[in-house]
């Protein structure tokens, strides 16, 4: 297996299969579970296992190999999988002419291909250096009642209650199953915010375009729940959600986003224009953003974490390494921070994950103690082990209390946003956090003073006041800390 995506060859004729049947890797991983299940083996393939194999990055097992024929109609030699590499010039002497057929990859590029992913790439350079920036001119498009102060989120009156919600005093549902998304980033009208393909085709999506391209570390398609609805008037379903994947999200939200940044960047990358929806038509064409229905919108639990004693209170950020994360790198944020999203494709963890607080507590298991993702495409997590059960047993006692401060949008790609707040008392925070990490696989946790440099940044007015003038503060990160100083004393339990 190749250490770096980069050092992978990539799958043709496996691509070649998959793209001659008009299959998405979704399709292909589905059509392999229902053949294991007609074997008796209960699999749980995933659309980010089929996409690793056709670039090559993993090897898949003799059992997949089999399935994949099956699946496609063809023998196991026609899959391409096989590890000895044939170069041209081996498939040119007779004496290593076995009968089969030859893949070979065609050294030869398209010109026409490199021009436009590296345009492609100039428009992502600009877009994550200038993600604040340009979310809060974006902000700027909609009404002024819809903007949550300047920190480029956007928000319907009715998302954002009045007070914080305890997160034990709402609950969350599905949506009924119904009609597809309206607008998915595959349109006509979103063609120009994606590159030309290798092979001098388009990208069909926006996020095929990031693998191929940019190859962030960290992206990989998963299961995920797509926002349907916010109503804080019914207390026992005021969030409503279907079942997506990241992809989906991301074919809209970053295409919003590169469109944006095509038309409202200086060309030399100076500055920011003025807001304007002259050449957005990606952007009309999405309509009304609070009606998360008619796209794919995807939501991230954004969370406030506090450390509170009756010195006060303090807060951790994440700087996100560019390198690392396909979306909001170079940016500071609070953490944890997710998308929401099951564990496992498995259906026992659909239903055990549809939990913000789980949710939570899985991303307080990666980003501050370091532990392993759960990927996606193995067991389901167990919540009943460290370091979750001690969350779980936190949250029961009453050392930590969590907050929601209510729903909004980053203005610039549309991505929902769960504000959350969790204030833990000073010996709860300091016990589960002991072994806290300086890094993980997305960033490193900030870090201020020079003598004794420590992560705890007071909560009060100077520093958030500093963090929003700095330009580096995420939307999401921007608009929780305006709101959660706005209802500190609620959170703080302070009169």
């Amino acid at each position: 297996m190749p250490a770096h995506a980069r050092d992978a060859t990539p799958n043709l004729a496996l691509y070649n299969l998959r793209d001659a049947a008009g299959e998405t890797q979704q399709d292909v991983a589905d059509g392999l579970n229902r053949l294991g299940v007609a074997r008796g083996k209960r699999l749980a393939v995933t659309a980010n296992q089929v996409s690793r194999w056709e670039r090559g990055i993993t090897y898949p097992s003799a059992l997949y190999r089999q399935l994949l024929a099956e699946h496609f109609g063809v023998s196991v030699q026609d899959l391409g999988l096989t590890r000895q590499r044939v170069t041209p010039q081996q498939r040119d002497s007779p004496e290593n002419d076995s009968g089969g057929f030859t893949i070979y990859q065609d050294p030869v590029s398209h010109p026409q291909a490199e021009d436009s992913q590296e345009e492609w790439r100039a428009v992502r350079r600009k877009l994550n250096i200038h993600r604040v920036q340009l979310a809060r001119e974006a902000a700027r498009l909609y009404d002024v009642e819809h903007r949550v102060g300047d920190s480029g989120l956007i928000a319907a009156p009715q998302w954002l209650p009045s007070t914080p919600i305890e997160l034990a005093r709402f609950g969350i549902g599905l949506a009924p199953e119904g009609t597809a998304p309206l607008v998915t980033g595959t349109e006509d009208v979103a063609a120009g915010v994606r590159p030309l393909a290798s092979d001098g085709r388009r990208h069909q999506r926006y996020s095929l375009a990031l693998r191929d391209v940019e190859q962030p570390r960290l992206f990989e398609n998963r299961l995920a729940w797509h926002l349907a609805g916010v109503d804080w008037s019914q207390p026992d379903r005021a969030l409503t959600f279907t079942t997506g994947t990241y992809f989906g999200g991301v074919d809209v939200s970053e295409a919003l986003a590169h469109e944006m940044a095509m038309y409202h960047v200086a060309g030399d990358g100076s500055g920011i224009l003025p807001a304007s929806w002259r050449n957005l038509g990606f952007r009309r064409l999405v309509g009304d953003p609070f009606t998360p229905s008619r796209r794919p919108t995807a939501p991230s639990t954004d969370t406030l974490t506090l450390r509170v004693d009756d010195d006060g209170a303090s807060f951790v950020l994440h700087n996100r390494a560019a390198g690392n994360v396909a979306v909001a790198g170079g940016m500071l944020h609070i953490m944890p921070a997710g998308v929401f999203q099951p564990s496992s494709v498995l259906p026992a963890a659909q239903v055990a994950d549809f939990d913000l607080w789980r949710n939570m507590m899985r991303e307080y298991s990666e980003e501050f103690l370091g532990s392993a993702e759960h990927g996606g495409d193995g067991e389901p997590a167990d919540y009943s082990t460290e370091p979750l059960a001690a969350f779980d047993r936190a949250y029961a006692s009453g050392g930590v209390r969590v907050f929601c401060l209510g729903v909004a949008l980053d203005a610039l790609t549309l991505w929902g946003e769960i504000l959350t707040v969790a204030a833990y008392d000073g010996p709860t925070y300091d016990h589960l956090f002991a072994d806290m990490v300086d890094s993980n696989a997305e960033g490193t946790v900030v870090k201020t003073g020079r003598v004794r440099p420590t992560s705890a940044l007071p909560f009060t007015r100077h520093t958030i006041d500093e963090l929003t003038a700095s330009g580096r503060l995420a939307p999401a990160a921007a608009g929780c800390l305006e709101l959660a100083w706005e209802h500190r004393r609620t959170i703080l339990g302070r009169s």
